[in-house]
Parts: structure tokens; C-alpha cells; sequence
């Protein structure tokens, strides 16, 4: 009798693990990761939607912008009342307000972060087969890349310009003739209101893109970009300088509709 029970108890354990197996109910739990630091700590990026594509075949990227004309505002780092009232409102990652206006042949730009803290900026222009970068924290800075076979190649690093952040008749000078020849200005990070920043850039010959990237000028100098999903090397840390190539891909930045 013992035998018979023990050999009806083997066929039904037999069939409970073929059906287990048929439904899966049998697969093992799969081992659970445990998050390190680095993974803790990074952020979440959202990358860009894959191109479209138009009925010559060719990719088309959706994101662009269109620049309302406006009366040109005082470049002195303080968004004023009434100075932006035309522009065009975009937002950064964090929510903080990045404003765009045209004047004449000018574009102005500014840049309004949540916290009331000191901030830096970074505007990548791509133009052609180069980017432009313009930077402003306690100086102006003009960057160039040039586009080669494994990146971007540097031409041109910082030449740091227009320190002096009074009102005085020799600063003003400096920084006339630093719009002139470099072809854009902004009030130095150290002027007007801590977590605003004002740029006026001269239109570009050509057709172009633009991203923007504001940074807490604290430790670890957090970069806040726009558009909201850029994730090239425009907000990889950059301590010590840029290097001599970089990782950009324009495709991700925002093409603005302007008035010419």
C-alpha cells in the first residue's frame, strides 16, 4: 500500500513541474542588482526623438522655435520689468526660464535660473561645419570647434575679456569692442542679478542651432541645458577647460525661426 501511495505521490509531483514549465511559473526569480553610488547619483537623461523623415528622404529634426521682434533690451545681467515682454518663453530641465528675442540683426537671450544663486552660461552656436561657444561667468570667453573625423577638433580656446563689471567709460569701451569683433556680448556673471544672465549675439550668416547651458557656479557646478533633452558633451563636466575634442550632436539643438 505504501509503495502504491508513494508511486501515485511521483506522478502527480512529475505532472505539477510539467505544467509548471509550460507557464513559466517554474522559471527562477531573477537576481535583484543593487544600485551602486554612480547609478544613484547620475541623472535621467530623455533623448531625443528619432528624426522625421520628408518624402525627398531626408531627416528633418521638429524642434524649433519661433523668435517674436522685439524692442532690444539693456544688456546689464537684470531681467527688468518690461524689457522681455515680446519674448519667447522656453524652460530649462529644472524649470528655470530661458527668454528669446530678436531686434534688427540681433538675437537676446535671457536666462532667469529658479535658485538666487550665482550662475554662469554657455550658448553653442552650430553653424556649418563649426560650433561656437559663448561663455560668461567673472569674464567673456569665445570658444571654436571645427567639425573633424572623430569629433569635434578646438581652433580657438578662451581668451578671457571684459573682467571689469562697473559702469566706467573704459569698461564700456572694452565691451563695445568686444561685441564688434566678437560678434555677441553678455553681461558678466558677477553684474545686475545673480541668477539672470543677458546675451545679445549677432545673427549668423548661415542657417544655425542653438543650445543653451546655464551652470550653478558652485560645487559640483551642476549644468542645466536647453533643449530639455540634449545629453552630447555640452553638459559633460569640464573641469580644467574644455578638452580639444568634444562629442556634439547639433541635431539635438533648436532651430530658431527668425525674422532676416
Amino acid at each position: 500500500m505504501a509503495k502504491k501511495i508513494a508511486s501515485n505521490l511521483l506522478v502527480l509531483f512529475t505532472a505539477a513541474c510539467l505544467l509548471s514549465s509550460l507557464f513559466g511559473c517554474g522559471q527562477s526569480t531573477p537576481a535583484v542588482q543593487t544600485p551602486t553610488e554612480s547609478s544613484l547619483t547620475q541623472p535621467t537623461i530623455n533623448h531625443s526623438p528619432i528624426p522625421d523623415e520628408n518624402e525627398n528622404g531626408t531627416e528633418t529634426y521638429p524642434y524649433a522655435v519661433s523668435v517674436p521682434i522685439g524692442i532690444a533690451p539693456t544688456i546689464d545681467g537684470t531681467l527688468s520689468p518690461g524689457e522681455w515682454d515680446d519674448a519667447s518663453v522656453e524652460t530649462f530641465t529644472d524649470g528655470s526660464q530661458l527668454l528669446l528675442l530678436q531686434a534688427g540683426d540681433l538675437i537676446y537671450v535671457g536666462i532667469k535660473a529658479i535658485e538666487p544663486k550665482t550662475i554662469a552660461g554657455n550658448i553653442f552656436i552650430s553653424s556649418g561645419n563649426e560650433i561656437t561657444i559663448l561663455h560668461t561667468s567673472a569674464a567673456l570667453g569665445t570658444a571654436i570647434y571645427q567639425q573633424g573625423v572623430d569629433g569635434w577638433q578646438q581652433t580657438q580656446d578662451f581668451s578671457w575679456r571684459c573682467r571689469n563689471t562697473s559702469d566706467s567709460e573704459a569698461a564700456q569701451a572694452e565691451r563695445a569692442e568686444f561685441l564688434l569683433y566678437e560678434g555677441w556680448l553678455a553681461a558678466n556673471g558677477l553684474m545686475g542679478t545673480p541668477n539672470e544672465l543677458e546675451y545679445q549675439i549677432k545673427l549668423p550668416d548661415q542657417d544655425f542651432r542653438l543650445a543653451v547651458v546655464y551652470i550653478k557656479a558652485r560645487y559640483p557646478y551642476e549644468k542645466v541645458p536647453w533643449p530639455v533633452n540634449l545629453d552630447d558633451d555640452c553638459i559633460q563636466p569640464s573641469s580644467g577647460g574644455l578638452p580639444s575634442v568634444m562629442q556634439f550632436s547639433p541635431a539635438q539643438w533648436a532651430r530658431l525661426e527668425l525674422s532676416r
